[in-house]
């Protein structure tokens, strides 16, 4: 289950409807009674209670689809792009230990990261959101 403290609006879940999970993205968050997060999936709007939402595991697909251009180093790293911004990823480790940076500000990530964390560490560091 997802942390109801860690979603932002524009946070990037999977939500369940009818037994069937699909992404979404976070439109607004009501903390009143427990907490519902209202998330756009495409098809329509809802709001969810948080046992129907789960975290996406960060992926390179989910970074190529925020935007990020992927780069293939010659030691066989694998570096994303994003304005100033980067990631950078061993083959063997993946998405569970990696180096993450904006210009001085530099993060190695330890554990299998989230597309939520990521989007919340992301803009904590830039300053903007990230899609």
């Amino acid at each position: 289950m997802i942390n109801f403290d860690q979603l932002r609006q524009g946070n990037r879940v999977m939500v369940e409807n009818e037994g069937v999970w699909m992404p979404g993205v976070v439109t607004r968050i009501n903390a009143d009674d427990g907490g519902q997060i209202e998330v756009e999936t495409g098809v329509q709007k809802q709001w969810y209670e948080i046992e129907e939402v789960e975290s996406i595991p960060l992926s390179e697909e989910q970074l190529l689809d925020m935007g990020f251009e992927k780069e293939v180093m010659e030691s066989g790293n694998i570096k994303f792009k994003h304005g100033p911004f980067r990631v950078l990823i061993s083959p063997k480790a993946q998405f569970t230990d990696f180096l993450m940076w904006y210009r001085e500000e530099k993060c190695h990530i330890t554990y299998p990261m989230t597309v939520h964390q990521f989007q919340n560490r992301y803009e904590e560091m830039v300053k903007v959101p990230v899609g």
